[in-house]
């Protein structure tokens, strides 16, 4: 979390009227680009008041230095908090990667961090006079202070947070809208460790993986209540939404959504190197830089279908959101050229191992059609092979829907949208209609159809084999 009078700060380095003088906000968006931006906001930088070390060390506070931190912490000496210097300083070259920046401007970069226990003893010194309502972290320029939480997942978790916090203010001048700011730094800071190597970005796997952290959790309630955040409503949080961890939990999603979608993952990343203006702004920055790279590239989406795709495919992730869901086999591919049924049967075949899958076919509003579906697959492996067919099996169930159920769904059309009445069965992924082994549809509004089989997002990949649907439009005789 960032400190809410960095704001007088820009303030104040806008009246010096460098903005008007500069002709970076001129040129093409690059990390080159953000990073002079960067140089010349910290020559403006204040001078940070030293600390009285010697009255810190007579608190009980230890100091702990490596190449970019040194931590001041009341904590006893033990293996997992004396190793963490050495952990951040894995963090910059790995944040100088994610932001394509070069890692020799970041030789000398360096941050002061106050990892707290006891909050009292750090009155001395001036260690905390900055921050006087610390409630988990915060950083301030080169700064930053965590109280120290009972997971040791979750202090690692809130060391590296703040730690981007330092090193975006450090590296671009700006930190971003909230959304965007902590979004990254939840995103970068969910981390693991293995064999002392530090990894970013990672998408969590089980709940007890991450003790303390709770961001999943938090989004599932979320969900179950109806309290369900748009991307606009990402885009309107403000700072003061950030004193609950809710906040924290929907920016992460956004940021672990961006990351993790090949359509969407470099406009989200290269929205870093611009982080000037309102969250309004940044928010439409994402997007142009969205756009750009989606226009360029087969098929050539339009900007309504680009935006229409973004927000379809935001409302599926969080729709089935959890530990270890697997973002390859759930990315939902768009069939720029569906079309109506054209002969009197049309037939295809859905995977079983893939999330919401385009049939290519467009129902049209009004018409009755009849899907007749078949096939024998794998749902699982273990502790034994579960096969079902497109009518599932109760032995479980996913959304209150028995796993192998063939669903299905149909996203309107652009001028259809208006019409389309939200939480109908049938349209829109998070309202998917039952066909199993076969079901009668008179569509309200007309649109691009999709199938898949109900199974856990996480479970996917243990699925084998497939079902074979078959669609007959129904005259008027034939449907009564």
């Amino acid at each position: 979390m960032m400190l809410r009078n960095q704001r007088i700060f820009l303030i104040l380095f806008l009246c010096f009227g460098f903005f008007h003088e500069s002709n970076f906000f001129a040129e093409e968006i690059s990390s080159s680009v953000a990073e002079r931006f960067g140089r010349e906001i910290r020559k403006h930088w204040s001078t940070e008041i030293p600390l009285d070390e010697s009255a810190i060390k007579q608190s009980g506070i230890r100091r702990l230095e490596s190449k970019h931190l040194i931590l001041y912490t009341d904590l006893s000496a033990s293996k997992q908090i004396d190793e963490l210097p050495e952990l951040f300083d894995q963090l910059i070259p790995l944040l100088c990667d994610y932001f394509e920046l070069n890692p020799q401007n970041y030789e000398t970069f360096k941050v002061e961090g106050f990892l707290i226990g006891d909050f009292e003893k750090f009155k001395s010194g001036g260690a905390v006079r900055q921050v006087p309502n610390l409630r988990n972290g915060y950083a301030l320029r080169c700064r930053i202070w965590v109280r120290n939480p009972d997971s040791e997942y979750y202090r690692r978790h809130l060391l590296l947070h703040e730690g981007v916090h330092a090193f975006m203010g450090y590296a671009f001048g700006f930190w971003g809208p909230p959304w965007y700011r902590e979004g990254t730094a939840e995103l970068l800071g969910t981390h693991r460790v293995e064999n002392g190597y530090l990894t970013l970005a990672s998408f969590p796997k089980s709940r007890n993986e991450l003790s303390g952290w709770g961001r999943i959790d938090l989004i599932r309630d979320d969900f179950a209540k109806n309290h369900v955040r748009t991307i606009n409503g990402i885009f309107d949080l403000e700072s003061e939404d950030y004193d609950e961890n809710t906040a924290y939990g929907w920016s992460w999603a956004f940021a672990a959504f961006c990351e993790n979608h090949p359509r969407y993952r470099t406009a989200f990343r290269q929205t870093a190197w611009k982080l000037d203006g309102t969250p309004t702004d940044v928010a439409k920055r994402f997007l142009e830089l969205l756009t750009q790279k989606i226009q360029n590239e087969p098929p050539q989406w339009n900007e309504q279908e680009i935006m229409n795709h973004l927000n379809n495919d935001w409302l599926d992730f969080v729709t089935n959101l959890n530990y270890g869901y697997d973002f390859e086999r759930t990315k939902i591919d768009y069939d720029k050229n569906a079309q109506p049924v054209s002969t009197p049967e049309t037939q295809f075949t859905i995977q079983a191992d893939k999330g919401w899958q385009s049939s290519g076919i467009r129902l049209e509003r009004a018409k009755t059609y009849r899907f007749t579906a078949s096939g024998r697959f794998q749902l699982a492996e273990k502790p034994k092979i579960w096969y079902s067919e497109p009518n599932g099996i109760t032995l479980r169930y996913y959304r209150d829907i028995p796993i192998g159920t063939l669903l299905a769904t149909l996203i309107p059309d652009q001028e259809e949208r208006s019409s389309a009445k939200e939480g109908t069965s049938g349209i829109g992924f998070s309202a998917p209609k039952r066909i199993g082994l076969g079901e009668v549809w008179t569509s309200d509004v007309s649109g691009e159809l999709f199938f898949r089989i109900n199974d856990f997002p996480s479970e996917l990949s243990d699925n084998i084999g497939n079902v074979t649907v078959k669609i007959t439009v129904l005259s008027e005789t034939e449907y009564q």
